[in-house]
């Protein structure tokens, strides 16, 4: 009995049922397995203080209250913090509580559960519902909960009352509360919210607990192939045991099943399961890295008796990170020296309560720039940016909410219960490289590093730390990650990370800080401190030009050292006033610039020579400021050869505004809380950016959009900061056209329409993919004692004149020769890759040709495989010499169902006993059926005097018809 072929048998009865005989219900299935809503918008709300009792009841009139969309803060704030006379503690300046109200209406059967599930919220939440209390999170205002709110809803589509208190006020028993902070705790309910209906039978949230939802992982990769294993919880919150059946599929990029792997368990009456399954991706493999950020999706789909109950989506990036002894960090087995930013999440006016295009925004700008690193200082950030650089192919740091503060008891169970939660709900990103083991400015902790290994133990830590004060090691982390404001000294034993440095206008500090990182292979990398201007009690760090970009995300000349850093393509850039004071900066990877002013050559010079900088790709350029003040030009040269050029213009008087809305990977949806930059841009009569502009620029909106604004907080009218006026424009509920108009006194207005696009508040509508489910027959062709392919069906010819395609349908095939004879032949001994399908085959003699014949396969196109390899080489050969190579190239002809006669590129086989890491020569070509005629292949060699060979072949569907539509 041939065990493999039983197990392969069994394995494709199963994929019939799931994916060719049930296609159509099951599209419905996976529609309706669970429910997950937006239900961000039409909040009404009240900030203060109010009678519990009065204000949660159902008959409450909240009439009055203004009705506002989440992400919300509690009060917009001017880039001054309102004036607020606070100090780092924060004890006053958003320190509110608020009160939200909704009408909700559930559709749901009897014995669905109910959740509402938060991703964040500054920083304790209660909950009723329908004048009942349901309960609290407390944890930290920076990572999800949800409520089960199953006993307190009414699901037949009444109306349900939900009210939410949210209170900021100063908590000492949340971190990072109760101290000192160099960042402000905003306001509000400032991330999604959402409904979710589930099944009984379901998969549990992420954070619930270790073992909860899905966690995936990559035991092992190779250049070739990586296993993935799979870890997910099921609950069974029925009154009976139920027969659940766990299903997890691998999709490729182009909504193909690649891998798929199922288990069944008989699971108690309220009771979970925790199903661990194995699989892994063998062909094809295709790595996630910084320049090529490939992404499969994992589904994770749960049945009961034949139904789907549930399923879940989760990224998958197959990446392998290392970190080598004198070699520092390698990502898939290559070098990568990260230089990177921290990040803060706050933007102008609304702090917080950012839309989830702003967070991809800020992505997308960092990527444009070439850093490949974020720290996400100093607590778990959005799902929005988390997402993004899984797309984008950008790697993250990320750590629980702190910054100095360490009390024992309450804050630092909380802290720790943070840091699990956020690894829960982050650690499925291949973004995410390691997580914080310490706490900012404090250096290693041990129970926050054992919190970290206990949840996540595929990942590194780091120690965190500052020059001033803790250990100069990692400690019990793995990594050294200290900052570096004073020269601060880094152990060569250790691997490092530098998590913090500063920054100058001129970019010198970025320069010394990048060229340290790499004086040492063991030190990684360097992070900035921070990508952006951003607000704080600790200092004045709001309006500066030494960051890469201001608050409102405009970028600042060091940016553009950045970008000489990285850019592979010639560039030069002249840093304009903001950096070029007493001297003219140039930025540029060209070998030599020269500068005119005004058409005169200035100087040409090479890069700055300085020791500090040695280890930096491109030195910035210094040149002595010209006494005429012109345009200036700058002629960037590699090898005697102009690549790059670039021209700073000599602005004249403010003349006229021009208005960008800042454009995005999507249109701006009508949710209500979608967000664009606006920017007004002071130009001069030529079109040219008058720089040292301070007009106030008031935006004004027609039609489907606002523009954020507030009793004095400089939103609108707003101020320009180095020649750029920024607002915010945020959608409404309705989709359809604006049109914005700036102004500003002695300017030229300036105008720009726009248009905004409907939203689907149905998630797993948004998220809809197509996806190819159709099994992949492998066949391995030989004689009756071949050496089966692993995995692989036999077709020994000797007892099977004919094989039988079940997985489509029960269509045959069957293989001949132009002459009639044919052997089937079987041999032992092929080093490579595929050997046992290498070694035997079906064989005719060269001047012969092999017919294979497919019958009543099912109407469609089809991708058929076929391998030829002899393991006697082809070849006249004495000792190890090869006297004379034989001519033998394989013409492959394909006769489709409409008599269409179709030449398939000619393919050389492969031949002798060691392939190497090669593979048997293969043919991969289209075949189409019409689900009634013969669809014939015809193979043949040009050289008549040796024999044709067929090892075996693998056939999978591959038009779209029959699609799978499934959802998040």
């Amino acid at each position: 009995m041939n065990i493999n072929k039983i197990i392969k048998s069994l394995l494709i009865t199963v994929s019939i049922f799931l994916t060719n005989s049930v296609v159509a219900q099951t599209t419905t299935q996976l529609q309706k397995s669970r429910v997950k809503l937006d239900i961000n918008n039409q909040w009404t709300f009240y900030r203060g203080e109010l009678p519990e009792k009065s204000v949660t009841s159902t008959d409450f009139d909240d009439s009055k209250w203004d009705v506002v969309n989440v992400p919300h803060s509690m009060q917009l704030s001017s880039n001054d913090l309102d004036n607020s006379s606070d100090t780092s503690s924060q004890l006053t300046f958003h320190r509110y509580i608020g009160w939200y109200r909704k009408q909700l209406k559930v559709e749901a059967s009897a014995n669905q559960k109910v959740f509402l599930e938060f991703e964040g919220a500054h920083q304790h939440t209660r909950l009723w519902v329908n004048g009942k209390y349901v309960g609290e999170d407390m944890v930290s205002g920076f990572t999800p909960f949800h409520f089960d709110v199953t006993d307190y809803v009414h699901k037949d589509g009444q109306e349900n009352t939900v009210v939410l208190s949210v209170d900021n006020r100063l908590n000492p028993n949340i971190p990072p509360d109760g101290d000192r902070r160099d960042y402000i705790l905003y306001s509000g309910l400032y991330r999604d919210v959402y409904l979710v209906v589930k099944n009984p039978l379901h998969i549990t949230f992420d954070w619930e607990d270790k073992y909860a939802g899905v966690y995936i992982t990559t035991p092992t990769i190779s250049k070739n192939n990586a296993t993935v294993s799979i870890r997910s919880t099921v609950r069974n919150n029925q009154k009976m045991p139920v027969q659940s059946k766990v299903v997890q599929r691998i999709i490729d990029k182009d909504g193909y099943v690649i891998a798929k792997v199922e288990a069944e368990k008989n699971i108690p009456q309220n009771s979970d399961y925790t199903f661990n399954q194995t699989t892994g991706i063998t062909e094809n493999l295709h790595l996630w890295s910084i320049d090529d950020p490939y992404l499969y999706k994992v589904q994770t789909i749960v049945y009961q008796n034949g139904e789907v109950m549930d399923m879940v989506e989760n990224p998958l990036g197959v990446r392998k990170f290392d970190f080598i002894d004198g070699e520092g960090f390698l990502l898939n087995g290559k070098n990568i020296e990260l230089i990177g930013v921290n990040k803060h999440q706050q933007y102008p006016f609304v702090g917080d309560a950012v839309a989830n295009s702003l967070h991809r925004k800020d992505a997308e700008q960092f990527k444009e720039t070439g850093y490949n690193v974020v720290r996400l200082a100093h607590y778990p950030h959005d799902n929005a940016f988390i997402e993004a650089c899984d797309e984008l192919g950008i790697l993250l740091i990320e750590e629980a909410p702190s910054w100095i503060h360490f009390v024992e008891g309450e804050w630092f169970d909380n802290l720790e219960e943070a840091t699990r939660i956020m690894i829960r709900n982050h650690r499925n990103h291949p973004s995410i490289l390691m997580w914080s083991g310490g706490l900012n400015h404090r250096g290693p902790v041990e129970r926050l590093h054992y919190a970290c290994k206990e949840e996540d133990p595929t990942r590194m830590t780091g120690s965190n730390g500052a020059p001033w004060t803790g250990p100069v090691h990692s400690g019990i982390c793995d990594i050294y990650t200290p900052m570096d404001y004073q020269n601060t000294p880094v152990t060569e034993n250790d691997f490092s990370f530098l998590c913090e440095h500063g920054s100058s206008k001129d970019a010198l500090t970025n320069q010394f800080e990048v060229s340290k990182s790499r004086a040492s292979a063991n030190r990684f990398g360097v992070a900035l401190w921070t990508a952006h201007d951003y607000f704080s009690f600790q200092r004045d760090w709001g309006m500066q030009v030494r960051r890469p970009f201001s608050i409102y995300r405009v970028p600042n000349p060091v940016n553009y050292w950045y970008k000489s850093e990285f850019s592979e393509s010639p560039m030069v850039y002249i840093a304009d006033e903001r950096a070029s004071t007493d001297k003219i900066i140039v930025f540029s990877n060209c070998d030599q610039v020269e500068l005119y002013n005004n058409g005169k050559l200035v100087a040409t010079q090479k890069p700055d020579s300085d020791p500090n900088r040695s280890y930096c790709n491109s030195p910035s350029y210094t040149f002595t400021l010209p006494t005429e003040k012109g345009d200036l030009t700058a002629k960037g040269f590699i090898r005697g050869a102009e690549v790059a050029q670039y021209t700073l213009k000599k602005y004249g008087k403010a003349y006229q505004l021009k208005l960008v809305v800042e454009e995005q990977n999507k249109a701006i949806e009508a949710s209500g809380s979608d967000m664009r930059m606006v920017r007004a841009y002071v130009l001069d009569k030529n079109g040219n950016h008058v720089i040292n502009d301070q007009s106030l620029v008031s935006f004004k909106i027609e039609g489907e959009g606002i523009i954020v604004a507030g009793d004095d907080i400089g939103a609108n009218p707003n101020k320009a900061y180095w020649g750029t006026a920024s607002a915010v424009l945020t959608s409404t509920l309705n989709a359809g056209n604006f049109k914005i108009t700036a102004k500003a006194k002695g300017l030229k207005t300036a105008t720009i329409e726009g248009s905004t696009v409907p939203y689907n508040r149905d998630l797993r509508q948004q998220n809809i993919t197509e996806v190819y489910d159709y099994p992949i027959v492998k066949v391995d062709m030989g004689g009756d004692d071949q050496l089966l392919q692993f995995d692989w069906y036999r077709w020994d010819g000797t007892s099977n004149s004919s094989f039988i395609l079940k997985d489509y349908d029960n269509a045959t095939v069957a293989v001949n020769s132009k002459k009639g004879d044919k052997t089937w032949t079987t041999a032992f001994g092929l080093l490579g890759n595929k050997p046992y399908l290498a070694m035997d085959a079906l064989k005719v003699e060269g001047d012969d040709e092999i017919h294979i014949t497919f019958k009543d396969l099912p109407k469609g196109t089809y991708t058929l495989k076929t391998y030829h390899h002899s393991i006697k080489v082809l070849a006249k050969v004495k000792g190890d010499a090869i006297l004379e190579k034989k001519l033998n190239t394989y013409q492959i002809g394909v006769q489709d169902a409409l008599g269409n006669r179709i030449a398939v590129p000619a393919i050389e086989p492969t031949s002798g006993t060691k392939l190497g890491n090669l593979y048997p020569a293969m043919a991969d070509y289209l075949i189409t059926s019409d689900g009634k005629s013969e669809v014939k292949v015809i193979i043949k060699n040009h050289a008549q005097d040796v024999p044709v060979v067929l090892n075996g072949f693998e056939i999978t569907k591959q038009n779209k018809d029959n699609i799978s539509k499934q959802t998040l």
